[in-house]
């Protein structure tokens, strides 16, 4: 009975574990695609800035 119980808990912790490294991996991905949106639009920014600066 002992055994069981241990077993169940450390089936647990170790989904607990599983579903907070998923999350913590989820996160760092959405930090990467914001960085890289952050980038693209600040790109085109800067170039439609040069472009009206040249036409001047």
């Amino acid at each position: 009975m002992n055994q069981e119980l241990n077993n169940q808990e450390l089936l647990n912790e170790e989904r607990t574990r599983l579903i907070g490294n998923l999350l913590s991996l989820g996160g760092s991905i959405l930090f990467l695609i914001g960085t890289f949106v952050a980038t693209m639009v600040t790109y085109q920014a800067i170039n439609r800035l040069q472009s009206q600066v040249e036409l001047v």
